[in-house]
């Protein structure tokens, strides 16, 4: 949780810390720190239960309290008061209850109030459990009022051990221009993290990009989240960044004329300028195609076992495992990608795909789904802002893959299993995705139909048309 603070961070240049960042590493933790691991995961499920027992609780009273209420015809208010759901009403409460302070403190086998357990963990992982509560049950409230768009949100769902990620949030105790050799997270050396009541813990590959920026001061960590995922813990160092260099955000030799990028199954992306020169083409994300035979054997292996024996753990490691190495296959593909294209180009054109929609066709919905096609789209959007790239969205009924871009003929009966278009007017005969990515290369939004958003010395066209 970032620091609600009156001015934003600097570096040591005063230039303002404005490009939210997050770095991530995996972790080699050692016997101890697997324990405290385990240990803080479940004191933050239970924490997040906790808020949501007793918001339930009062809610079904209050309930209870209305309906006899308007049974008896009496006009009296509820006698039971209505909780606040507020973040740091959520904090005091769990200090108070956990430290034996409240009325209702859990009572120990001695005697003493409150959990004697709590005091071996960081106090962060209590508070930043109470904020994830507060704003799940935030988010519940908007959507009951209407306020918050996309499918209804339930109330929030009590989180069981083995039925959700284990993961918490530890909080940067520090200001911007702190030491780093003072702040409660920061690298001991190259190859270890410090994290408050853990200790140096060893990392996984290159420190040495974060490391540098965190000495310039051009990079300050505001929290770090621990996730487990398939057996092996991750740490994400989020915060905020400066601004790219000038030489790095406007470079002279970019592609100028706009490229439009075509999302597809069959290849990650095409891409093609408005002069109808092929700019970029990107081979096709089938991670998960070329995975099927390991996850058959894996998924095999996982039901010939015996349920809540070791043989199954071991099982579900091992899927687990080829599950993360296929996503972590495909992000770095997509990774690739995206940034080749705000690299080279000055202006990208990008359709906004309904891909929630696509995959609901049970026939493609797994390439889709390995296409990487909504990724590949917001990592575009956020490396565009970084590095100074025009990105213009393109209404999703607009017909880029129908439309001849020699004539601009529209073919409604071109179907998916047509991958060459060929036009009857004019004749022209051109590979279906290269077609579509001249026609969106083409596409210029309407004044009344573009929403424009101000990013770092380029401008941001949405379509919402």
């Amino acid at each position: 949780m970032a620091p609600t603070s009156a001015s934003p961070p600097t570096s040591h240049s005063v230039q303002v810390l404005s490009r939210p960042v997050t770095f991530q590493f995996a972790l080699d933790p050692n016997a101890q720190h697997r324990i405290l691991l385990a240990k803080c995961a479940g004191a933050r499920r239970y924490t997040v239960n906790h808020h949501l027992a007793r918001v339930k609780a009062n809610l079904e009273a209050r309930s209870t309290e209305r309906d006899v209420l308007s049974e008896s015809g009496d006009p009296c208010e509820v006698p039971t008061p209505s909780l606040s759901w507020a973040a740091f009403s959520f904090i005091n409460e769990f200090n108070a209850w956990k430290n034996g302070e409240s009325e209702d403190s859990p009572v120990n086998e001695d005697g003493t109030r409150g959990l004697a357990w709590c005091h071996d963990l960081p106090g962060d992982v209590f508070e930043c459990a109470s904020v994830d509560a507060a704003r799940a049950l935030e988010n519940f409230s908007a959507s009951r009022r209407g306020k918050r768009t996309g499918a209804p949100d339930g109330f929030p769902r009590f989180q069981a051990k083995g039925k959700v990620m284990p993961s918490f949030r530890l909080r940067n105790r520090a200001t911007s221009g702190q030491a780093p050799s003072s702040q409660s997270i920061r690298f001991s050396d190259p190859s270890h993290l410090r994290l408050p009541r853990f200790g140096p813990v060893k990392l996984f590959g290159p420190t040495r990009k974060v490391r540098r920026m965190i000495d310039a001061g051009r990079f300050h960590v505001y929290s770090a989240t621990l996730t487990q995922r398939a057996g092996r813990w991750t740490v994400s160092l989020t915060g905020v960044a400066a601004e790219l260099h000038q030489a790095e955000r406007s470079r002279t030799n970019r592609h100028a004329v706009p490229v439009g990028v075509d999302r597809g199954i069959i290849s990650l992306c095409v891409c093609a300028d408005a002069n109808g020169v092929p700019f970029e083409s990107f081979e096709g994300v089938k991670t998960l195609k070329q995975a099927q035979a390991s996850l058959k054997a894996a998924n095999q292996a996982l039901a010939r076992t015996t349920p809540r024996s070791q043989g199954r753990q071991r099982a579900r490691a091992r899927l687990a495992k080829t599950h993360r190495k296929v996503a972590n296959t495909r992000r770095h593909l997509v990774h690739q990608a995206s940034r080749a294209l705000v690299d080279r180009a000055q202006v990208l054109v990008i359709e906004d795909l309904n891909v929630a929609g696509m995959v609901r066709n049970r026939h493609l919905a797994k390439s889709i789904s390995d296409a990487a096609m909504g990724e590949l789209s917001r990592q575009i959007l956020y490396k565009a802002r970084w590095h100074g790239v025009e990105v213009r969205v393109v209404d999703r009924y607009f017909p880029s893959s129908k439309t001849c871009s020699g004539c601009g003929e529209v073919r409604n009966d071109l179907d998916l299993s047509t991958r060459t278009y060929s036009c009857g007017a004019c004749g022209l005969v051109i590979d279906r995705d290269l077609n579509a990515a001249i026609n969106l290369a083409r596409w210029r939004p309407k004044e009344s139909s573009a929403v424009t958003l101000v990013v770092p010395t380029r401008v941001l066209l949405l379509s919402t048309a």
